[in-house]
């Protein structure tokens, strides 16, 4: 399945979904989420600019979901 265009925003949405939330903000427009588990996925996207597939493919692999879960979730927002 084809990823589609996405916002930075869009996926902190996401991302709290699955139970991640923002610690702090590093470096400019790197944003860090941790959850519970003490799982750290670092978002490197301004809030309003489209995610490069590459970048999104990497954070995917991180969080360990499929493309498919992804655009589940991703409708669900």
């Amino acid at each position: 399945m084809k990823l589609t265009n996405i916002t930075g925003r869009e996926l902190m949405k996401i991302l709290k979904k699955l139970g991640f939330y923002f610690d702090r903000q590093n470096r400019g427009n790197h944003r860090i989420f941790k959850n519970d588990k003490g799982e750290i996925i670092v978002i490197s996207a301004y809030k309003k600019k489209v995610l490069k597939p590459g970048l999104l493919n990497g954070i995917l692999n991180q969080l360990n979901i499929s493309k498919d879960e992804f655009v589940r979730l991703r409708d669900m927002v």
